[in-house]
């Protein structure tokens, strides 16, 4: 399959024009507290005071580790707890095309041709960033509307749009805690789509390099660990581990046992798999297929909190996160 250029500029004019209507009516910044939003070099990003503890990755990366084509957009990283420790990690040596917090499906099906949209360096397919909206939201919270689309490139054909995706995202910063809200909805853009079954496809965050098997540890809501969890049912899972200044917990909820039925499932790795390092995945494909219609939330409608917080989340507080969370809805 011939790969096209992901370094080829994707921002649509729709964008230019979303984005300087945000601007134009925030002539400097976004302001809530002592907290900012800005759009720069291809980025949507929040800081605190002079520190950047939120970014939207709008345009492909440059220069993108590995090449152009590892080229890739639509993802968030950097993301900071308060403290200032980043918890995503992007381009690690081991998996270059890992980003942070992001969401492709690793392999869906349009026309009976199967195309690859996690892996961009494969040149099958890739998500791309269209247009960014900021919303209305309370006071000392940001959200935004993210629209992006899922492009797949049959052998001699150019790229064409097989997914529309409305990501709405809002963030918070607490005291002691980032937090971020995610809901994703994906439709055909035209012919009809199924998401097919893989052992890892779907919402994913790759953490901290600095934590491993021997200094972090990983809890689900099913009482299992890191080489227990994967596999497994799981409506939240939660991360710990150290920091220059003390502890960490990324806290990842998903809503998917409320909207879908039934809780996702997990792909995680083990403390034999790169020594253990935090990678998560709630996959809604993980046994079975499905195609991608209203009649399936599993994978057109998904809800997903994260919490990263300054601190240790023990499995009772992040259950009774999540029963918090979804009382809210």
């Amino acid at each position: 399959m011939k790969p096209y250029n992901p370094l080829q500029p994707r921002a649509t004019l729709l964008f230019r024009l979303a984005t300087c209507a945000l601007l134009l009516a925030h002539p400097a910044q976004i302001a809530h507290a002592a907290e900012s939003a800005s759009l720069r070099e291809g980025k949507l990003e929040v800081k605190t005071g002079k520190t950047v503890n939120f970014t939207w990755q709008i345009d492909p990366v440059t220069p993108p580790t590995g090449g152009p084509k590892y080229a890739t957009g639509a993802f968030l990283h950097s993301l900071r707890t308060p403290a200032g420790f980043e918890w995503t990690t992007i381009q690690p040596a081991d998996h270059l095309h890992h980003v942070g917090l992001w969401w492709p499906w690793k392999y869906i099906e349009v026309n009976g041709q199967k195309y690859n949209c996690w892996e961009p360096q494969e040149g099958q397919g890739r998500r791309v960033a269209q247009s960014v909206k900021e919303l209305s939201a309370p006071p000392g919270t940001f959200a935004w509307e993210f629209s992006n689309s899922f492009e797949v490139l049959a052998p001699g054909a150019e790229p064409q749009t097989a997914i529309l995706e409305t990501a709405r995202v809002a963030l918070k910063n607490e005291k002691d805690a980032q937090i971020i809200d995610v809901e994703i909805k994906h439709q055909a853009a035209g012919a009809a789509v199924t998401v097919l079954k893989y052992v890892y496809s779907g919402f994913s965050w790759r953490g901290p390099l600095s934590w491993n098997k021997d200094n972090s540890r990983m809890t689900t809501s099913e009482g299992l660990e890191r080489d227990t969890a994967n596999d497994e049912p799981a409506r939240w899972v939660v991360v710990s581990g150290p920091t220059p200044t003390g502890c960490a917990s990324v806290l990842m909820m998903s809503a998917a046992s409320k909207r879908a039925g039934a809780p996702e499932r997990l792909r995680v790795w083990n403390s034999k798999i790169h020594d253990g390092t935090p990678f998560v995945n709630f996959n809604p494909v993980m046994n079975q297929s499905l195609p991608l219609d209203g009649s399936h939330p599993a994978v057109s409608d998904r809800k997903y909190r994260i919490v990263a917080a300054d601190r240790e989340i023990d499995a009772a507080t992040a259950e009774a996160a999540w029963r918090k969370w979804m009382g809210g809805e």
